[in-house]
């Protein structure tokens, strides 16, 4: 079943679950106007968007699934962890919402998902938004995949989520241009759904192919890159380096904005800015300046 314990639900939107995969998948929904779909990265929720939703549901309506075996969705023993499958999960996500096209956006390893569900199925988008997704260029995350998947990284990524907060605070607010920029309960927010009996376990799995499946989106880029997209990226980012960005920029023919003065998580760090960007870009489809 999916976890019982207090789930947050943001002002204005309405907790819903889906069937998918055989299980029972929580997200948030609320607003009005064209579609948008916001994609969390690995070890994160629909936590990850909360101080977004209000102002986006002004003009779309705004869908914030946490993805299977993870966040407040269901655990299912031995579910598959791989891109294709989590891609695979959307579609089922989106046939149930009946959302034919939508705007997509996915952050870091969400971005991942959202680019091999383009490469699957690019008829169901209407725009590509990734932020700082991990990417066929990308290297810098390599030595902290490495020590996940090690004997020792698999003891400590078992025992992190029940850590206090404060060194949760720490460890998000080292994907933070500056960790002074975090609201209070960051941590505890990101590590709670964590600590949910079968998530570590499922995280793993998708860690152990992630190498391979990102590999593999190299040569879907061609099909990709005919879908309009945005890449955003944080200028001080210290997990997916934004020379990659830059990379993926050329091979998609995408428009890219640059954030000054943040991280991994911009859309944390400095959401308003973010926000404004989107709607720059979703409105128009019209070249968004650099933040």
């Amino acid at each position: 079943m999916p976890p019982s314990h207090s789930r947050p639900i943001f002002e204005g939107m309405e907790e819903l679950w889906a069937p998918v995969s055989g299980g029972r998948l929580r997200y948030l929904v609320g607003g009005h106007g064209s579609p948008l779909l916001l994609v969390h990265g690995i070890a994160a929720s629909s936590f990850s968007f909360r101080f977004n939703c209000a102002e986006l549901m002004r003009e779309f309506r705004v869908f914030v699934p946490d993805l299977m075996n993870v966040g407040y969705s269901e655990r299912i023993a031995g579910l598959d962890g791989s891109l294709e499958a989590t891609a695979a999960r959307l579609v089922e996500f989106l046939e149930h919402v009946g959302l034919e096209r939508t705007n997509i956006l996915g952050s870091s390893y969400g971005g991942s998902v959202a680019l091999k569900l383009a490469a699957m199925a690019p008829e169901r988008f209407e725009r590509l938004l990734l932020v700082s997704p991990a990417n066929p260029f990308a290297q810098q995350y390599q030595p902290v995949l490495k020590f996940y998947l090690s004997s020792v990284g698999r003891i400590f990524i078992r025992l992190a989520p029940f850590t206090p907060g404060r060194i949760w605070d720490y460890g998000v607010g080292r994907m933070y241009a500056d960790s002074r920029d975090m609201a209070p309960g960051t941590g505890l927010g990101y590590a709670r759904p964590l600590r949910v009996k079968g998530t570590i376990r499922y995280l793993l799995s998708c860690l152990e192919t992630f190498n391979e499946d990102i590999e593999a989106l190299r040569d879907q880029l061609a099909v990709i890159a005919k879908i309009p997209t945005l890449l955003i990226w944080g200028d001080r980012d210290p997990v997916v380096e934004i020379q990659s960005g830059y990379q993926l920029q050329k091979a998609l023919g995408a428009r890219m904005a640059v954030m000054r003065g943040t991280g991994h998580l911009p859309y944390e760090e400095a959401p308003q800015e973010f926000n404004r960007i989107l709607f720059e870009y979703l409105r128009d489809g019209s070249l968004v300046r650099n933040a």
